[in-house]
């Protein structure tokens, strides 16, 4: 059977594996969903069938692993199950008919989004492809690695007046305590801010150079560089940054594999483990500092955090449109225009015109409801299909990143993009910012790439 086949037949399988544990799940749904723990066991189900594709990939060892659609499944279950899954927290803030809603939006959302993943690929944009296509040698890594550091750490030592001691003497401290922390709607500063999105492919850099010529000098320096990047982005809390960083490496680390072994599947798995335990550090010490993490001596959390997405994915099922209404193209246009720097627009909206925090009375807190509860917001249950139909449109485009001849030796551009997939998880806005990546990855090609002379 060929790959395109056994590629269509595991699509089929997706959605309907999703659609049959939707609906076994919604058989065996509490009466009462609000206890904490009473819905691990039809988050169990849904999960299952969402990551059937993906399991059985691995266990076959199949080439299609690593294909975008099964990390996005992955991060269906991620962002909007695992706390489920976990028995993490009580829903009794939302009403019983909201939360089964918000359950069967996750289940609609997905066999949506396998859906997609069946349709041709759209063509990529010319300026991916372009990066995509060119080939990362050693001495380009060589090259990269540095102007990467610099530019991504210019920010930090600017902030500190180039001070290095003092710049480090903030790491491990509360995430609002460094003087690089950005307001709310920030200034002319903002430009410099955007200049840590070329640390971001750091990581990705040294996992591909251990991955071609192992823990050689060079791999070495881009570790230690790597990690004063990370230590960085991490100060501010973001845990996402260090999983979109990180999680990149990792996926470069194993397409640059000759294949794929049991050996090497464990290898990323353990380096998963890894990621998720600092990111869970990260949780519990960045609003109090490092040192008076250690002073209390143990963690706020006993299940893996995520989000509290579903609980307000419910409330916004609850809110919209009995109380407000659909903000049709408001949150898309939101999304569209966040990257105009407000001293350009000093007018540009601060929110898409529905704000859940003000919605439910709460103040200095932000609220996630992951990108099925934005699209929601935007016409309801029609826009939760095409959301998660998208998500797998997109995720088919990007496999050309890997399937494509011409874009395999650079395993880089696959890798972020994939990322950026995952991380939009979470919000539309997630897309955007995490696109600035590739952007400065295309940047960062541009300025250091060998450029030929002449000849007379």
């Amino acid at each position: 059977m060929s790959d395109t086949v056994a590629g269509r037949s595991d699509i089929a399988v997706g959605f309907c594996a999703t659609a049959v544990s939707l609906l076994i799940a919604l058989t065996v749904f509490p009466d009462d969903p609000s206890p904490k723990g009473a819905l691990v066991l039809p988050a169990s189900i849904l999960a299952s069938g969402i990551l059937l594709v993906p399991v059985l990939r691995a266990f076959r060892r199949s080439p299609t692993l690593l294909h975008a659609e099964n990390l996005v499944a992955i991060g269906f279950v991620f962002w909007l199950l695992l706390d489920l899954i976990q028995g993490s927290y009580s829903l009794s803030d939302a009403p019983d008919w909201a939360i089964r809603d918000a359950f069967i939006a996750i289940g609609v959302s997905a066999i949506a989004m396998w859906a997609g993943v069946a349709f041709r690929p759209w063509q990529l944009p010319q300026w991916v492809a372009q990066i995509a296509s060119s080939r990362l040698t050693d001495s380009a890594i060589a090259r990269l690695v540095p102007a990467c550091f610099l530019l991504g750490m210019f920010n930090f030592a600017y902030a500190t007046n180039f001070d290095l001691p003092l710049m480090f003497s903030y790491l491990g401290q509360q995430r609002w305590s460094a003087p690089w922390g950005r307001a709310q709607l920030g200034g002319w500063d903002a430009f410099l801010d955007q200049l840590q999105y070329f640390g971001y492919v750091l990581p990705s850099l040294t996992a591909l150079v251990i991955a071609r010529r192992g823990f050689i000098l060079q791999a070495w320096l881009s570790i230690v560089a790597s990690g004063i990047m990370l230590a960085f982005l991490s100060q501010g809390g973001g845990r996402r940054l260090i999983g979109v960083t990180v999680g990149a490496a990792i996926l470069v680390w194993v397409q640059a594999q000759e294949t794929i072994s049991v050996r090497k599947l464990t290898i990323a798995a353990i380096a998963v483990v890894g990621l998720l335990a600092t990111m869970q550090f990260m949780l519990n010490i960045r609003n109090l500092g490092y040192q008076e993490f250690s002073f209390r001596g143990e963690s706020e959390y006993d299940y893996l955090h995520v989000d509290d997405n579903f609980l307000r994915l419910a409330q916004v099922i609850e809110l919209v449109p009995a109380e407000y209404p659909y903000l049709q193209f408001g949150q898309v246009w939101f999304t569209i225009i966040r990257p105009v720097p407000r001293v350009l627009w000093p007018g540009k909206p601060v929110d898409p015109g529905f704000d859940l925090p003000t919605a439910l009375g709460m103040k200095g807190v932000s609220l996630s409801t992951s990108i099925i509860g934005e699209w929601y917001l935007s016409f309801g249950w029609l826009t939760v299909i095409f959301g998660g139909w998208l998500h797998g449109r997109l995720a088919r485009s990007i496999n050309a990143l890997r399937d494509v001849e011409d874009f395999r030796s650079n395993p880089i551009v696959y890798g972020l993009a994939v990322m950026v997939l995952v991380a939009g998880m979470r919000s539309m806005l997630e897309l955007v910012l995490m696109s600035y990546a590739l952007i400065a990855w295309w940047g960062v090609n541009r300025l250091t790439r060998e450029r030929l002379l002449p000849t007379r």
